[in-house]
């Protein structure tokens, strides 16, 4: 009996030791993420936070289970990685960024999907960041009392944001009857989700329930990534709140108005001239808003005829009202809608009244009272216009400081007056007035600066102007009396006059006679033997006495003379002729001088002035020099394979040198070289040639110098340049190669978030060329239309009703112009179809399984133990007691 106890007590160990496995595997976590992943600590400059996993599912999890992955997300989406650890130091670089942290389980863990956590944007200090957590805490508190529906920002266990309706108790007792069906669809989710609540499955009973026919827009909402959230169970939260809360603002803006208010200043009281100004008014709310007519008292208004959109302004005119009285105004202007809004601006005006300065001296017996009773006009009452303009012309008065200016005697034919006196005009009116100058036929009146006085000069009260006057140039002999008159150009009966007086005598004067030449000398210094005969100097012969001459013919032995222009010349005349050096003078030096002589009266001949010509011809040294125009040609670019060459560019050719020359044709390698037009030229002739490339040369960059020589061993050459391109074929993205990816196949549930990318054929086209192709996403659609404005071509929906869809993505063709990508109006789609199936609550219960150890796919546990030898182990017990029960029946 002690040995079958002892044998008993031995199997029994070894078995107890063989379920070790099981019960290790038992305690691992294993399975999906989920719960609620959070970052603690402050998000300051400098403060350490880390990953707390308090909250995730399942529980158990520790530090070995994950890896860790910090980003500093400086935009909508873009993401930088700065950390790999379960702590991060916040730095300077993530002020004013949100940090994101991505748990991921390490391979072999047994756990799958991705959790994500995100901070409040980085302060500079903890003081502030406790500040931004206060104000975030506060806006939410703020939000839950006004019954918004609240969002809170979680991952799931697969790294996606599901999204599920849920209203705050208060917004759900405040609207059971008018949203019972949003109600109905919130508290089936809930259920769903394994969130069952007793008061809220009572307030669904007796609800009909929902199917897949007659969809609307209620049965899917789309959501952004910000606003995905998850709760604590899996279940998919947004916040609906800033869409669905219908808003009616406006606001009014003066144009060039910093206070806001429309102010015409003071006019008077006729209102005709008065310019409108204009208000600006903005809905700055997000509904339609739609104006009444109104009718301010003392101002006239633009009345807003049609409904103004949410975003969009209207400019209105506004304009005082005619025949307001003398007065100030200041009114509040207000436009009002019919869904009760207000928007008012100020508006103010200041109207003057003019006095009646008539009295009863000046009424005509006609204009006396009637027997009827009339009304009597009050001080406020603005005089007339005609008794404004007597008051004025009774002010005005002017004077001058002198009445004669008496010029000294001057002689006939003067060329400018010697002489110029001055007179003061003053203002001793009781305004401004506007002074106008007297005309004279004999005098000039001038400013005192000696410039010319004009009309329109403006006198001030009590100020005084000097003006300057002399005699005019020309006046010939007699004597000369003007009264300049200085008046008002406001009246002319406002005015002062002073008297001038001026004698001219006839001149006494000699006889002078005298030829002045321009010019007295010239020269030909750069004459070459053989040479052409030069262009010709004309000479300019001037009567600068004060009698009448006549000319003999001049000559000259080295130089050709041309005939004189005019031969009598009286005082101040002129006439002229030319000289040029023979033809045909050889090397030396050449002198000439060239008498004017006119014969006098006792018929000799008298020498007027004398001009000296000279010529110098030295030998020719034989020069030899060609150019070319132009030195350059480029016959830009052309692409490979061209069918026609480049247009021929013509080439000039010119004999700079004194010495004929004999040219070479010139020749090209990739170029074709026309013949001359002229082989041989003179000195300053030129030929002309064309160039251009030949055909069929292949890609590539050609550059040669055609050179131009003759037997004389000079040479001139033109740089030819053309390039030939290689052919670029154009990218044409197949439309065929657009496609929708995200979408399973297996379906989804009413909790799923359904995430989809739509890629567009050609988006890989990083370097385009003219003429390439590419399709970009443009909208989507399942129930409603969604577009998109820029990459990243991605979006998540949730549907919570069960039923077949069919999610649809148009895609824009466009096409690169060179420097852009342009829409070309064409479109292509594609579709995907998916089901969402109602959403189960799942209770796990643990199923047997028989003969486990030969299943083909054994439950991973997520423990990596090596179990040989405890299977070895449990082989030795059941062995053990096989043994026994043989050993037993022997015995018997």
């Amino acid at each position: 009996m002690e040995r079958k106890r002892f044998l008993a007590v031995v199997m029994t160990v070894m078995m107890v030791i063989s379920m070790i496995p099981s019960m290790v595997f038992a305690a691992a976590p294993s399975g999906e993420l989920g719960g609620k992943l959070k970052i603690k600590g402050l998000a300051a400059v400098g403060v350490v936070v880390s990953a707390d996993y308090a909250k995730v599912t399942p529980e158990g999890v520790t530090d070995e289970d994950f890896t860790f992955s910090w980003s500093r997300q400086t935009g909508e989406k873009e993401l930088t990685q700065v950390g790999t650890e379960k702590t991060y130091t916040i730095t300077q670089d993530d002020l004013g960024c949100r940090l994101v942290l991505d748990l991921t389980p390490v391979d072999g863990s047994g756990l799958t999907g991705i959790l994500t956590a995100k901070t409040l944007e980085v302060a500079a200090t903890e003081e502030e960041a406790k500040a931004v957590e206060q104000e975030a805490e506060d806006t939410q508190q703020t939000e839950t009392a006004d019954g918004t529906e609240n969002a809170q920002l979680e991952e799931t266990a697969d790294g996606t944001e599901n999204a599920q309706l849920e209203e705050t108790a208060d917004n759900a007792e405040g609207s059971q009857d008018s949203e019972n069906q949003d109600v109905d669809r919130t508290e089936d989710v809930q259920q769903n989700a394994g969130n069952e609540q007793e008061d809220d499955s009572q307030n669904t009973k007796g609800q009909p329930e929902e199917t897949t026919e007659g969809t609307d827009d209620s049965q899917m909402k789309i959501y952004t990534e910000d606003q995905l959230q998850v709760d604590e169970n899996g279940n998919v939260q947004t916040d609906g709140s800033e869409k669905d809360q219908k808003t009616y603002e406006a606001t009014a803006t003066v144009e060039d108005s910093e206070d806001q208010i429309c102010d015409f200043g003071t006019v008077k009281s006729d209102l005709e001239d008065v310019e409108a100004q204009y208000v600006q008014i903005t809905n700055t709310g997000n509904e339609n808003l739609n104006f009444q007519e109104i009718s301010p008292e003392h101002f006239m208004v633009q009345d807003i005829t049609e409904p103004l959109s949410a975003g969009e302004s209207v400019s209105v005119w506004i304009q005082p009202r005619e025949g307001l009285e003398p007065g100030e105004y200041d009114d509040m202007i207000t436009y009002r809608t019919e869904e009760g809004i207000e928007v008012s601006f100020e508006a103010k005006i200041a109207v003057e009244g003019e006095d009646d300065s008539s009295d009863d001296e000046d009424l005509k017996p006609s204009d006396e009272p009637s027997a009827e009773p009339t009304e009597t006009p009050d001080d406020s009452e603005a005089p007339s216009a005609g008794d404004n303009a007597d008051a004025s012309l009774e002010a005005q008065s002017l004077d001058v400081n002198t009445g004669s200016l008496n010029f000294s005697d001057i002689e006939e034919n003067y060329t400018q007056a010697n002489e110029t006196l001055s007179v003061t005009v003053t203002n001793t009116g009781d305004g401004t007035v506007t002074l106008k100058i007297p005309k004279s036929d004999y005098f000039e009146v001038m400013n005192e600066d000696g410039s010319e006085a004009v009309s329109g000069i403006q006198i001030a009260k009590g100020d005084s102007l000097m003006f300057m006057v002399q005699p005019k140039t020309g006046l010939t002999k007699g004597d000369y009396s003007d009264t300049l008159i200085f008046e008002s150009e406001e009246d002319s009966e406002v005015a002062a006059q002073v008297t001038a007086e001026v004698s001219v005598k006839e001149a006494e004067q000699e006889q002078i006679t005298a030829v002045q030449a321009d010019p007295e000398s010239f020269s030909y210094d750069d004459l070459k033997e053989g040479y052409d005969t030069p262009e010709a100097t004309t000479i300019t012969l001037t009567n600068t006495g004060n009698t009448t001459v006549s000319l003999m013919q001049p000559y000259a032995e080295y130089f050709d003379i041309g005939e004189l222009s005019a031969s009598v010349l009286e005082p101040g005349d002129s006439a002229a002729f030319t000289a040029v050096p023979v033809t045909g003078l050889k090397v030396g030096n050449y002198l000439d001088s060239i008498q004017i002589a006119q014969t006098s009266s006792e018929g000799q001949e008298d020498v007027l002035t004398t001009i000296k010509a000279s010529a110098t011809v030295s030998e020719v040294k034989k020069i030899y020099k060609l150019s070319v125009t132009p030195e350059e040609l480029n016959f830009g670019k052309a692409k490979e394979g061209y069918s026609e060459a480049p247009e021929a560019q013509k080439v000039t050719v010119t004999n700079e040198g004194n010495t004929n020359v004999t040219l070479n044709a010139p020749s090209g390698k990739n170029f074709k070289i026309g013949k001359l037009s002229a082989t041989e030229l003179a000195p300053g002739e030129s030929c002309t040639f064309k160039i251009r490339p030949k055909e069929g040369l292949k890609a590539g960059s050609y550059t040669e110098s055609v050179v131009i020589d003759n037997e004389q061993q000079i040479s001139a050459e033109v740089k030819v340049q053309f390039t030939v391109k290689a052919t670029r074929k154009a990218k044409i993205a197949d439309p065929a190669d657009n496609k929708i990816t995200g979408i399973s196949s297996d379906g989804y549930t009413t909790q799923s978030k359904i995430t989809f990318t739509a890629v567009g054929a050609g988006m890989d086209n990083e370097s385009p060329g003219k003429g390439d192709v590419r399709y970009v996403p443009y909208n989507w659609k399942v129930i409603n239309t969604n577009s998109w404005s820029s990459a990243p071509y991605t979006a998540a929906f949730g549907i919570t009703k069960a039923g077949t869809y069919t999610l649809t993505v148009t895609f824009d063709r466009q096409k690169y112009n060179g420097s852009e990508w342009k829409n070309t109006g064409e479109q292509d789609t594609k579709q995907v179809n998916f089901s969402i199936t109602q959403a189960q609550t799942v209770t796990a219960t643990p199923t047997p399984q028989p003969n486990g150890a030969s299943a083909k796919t054994a439950v991973k546990t997520g423990d990596t133990t090596n179990i040989t030898p405890f299977v070895i182990i449990l082989a030795i017990a059941a062995g053990c007691i096989v043994g026994v029960v043989v050993y037993k029946r022997r015995k018997k």
